[in-house]
């Protein structure tokens, strides 16, 4: 079953149809819409492993962060101990 439609596309568009494989326009266009019909799930999947990678090292570079971050506050903290025990000439 085939329904006739008229449809208004820009002209980047047109030729992005017009490129795809397939004889005429009608044909070009069902393939586009098919091959991206076909391929969502894969995409989709694609995206949800993606989305948990970016996940787990955001969590891993905010640990980090974390961890410098007290690492830092221990090295200040040593800093000034040492500039005391200096001042105390007791070193």
């Amino acid at each position: 079953m085939s329904v006739a439609k008229s449809v208004r596309v820009p002209e980047e568009i047109y030729d992005y149809i017009n490129s795809y494989s397939g004889e005429g326009f009608n044909q070009k266009f069902v393939n586009v819409i098919r091959d991206a019909r076909d391929t969502e799930p894969e995409r989709n999947e694609t995206l949800d492993r993606l989305n948990k990678q970016i996940s787990e090292r955001e969590k891993y570079l905010k640990d980090t962060a974390k961890r410098l971050d007290e690492l830092a506050s221990e090295l200040r903290s040593l800093s000034f101990d040492i500039t005391y025990i200096r001042s105390r000439h007791i070193i």
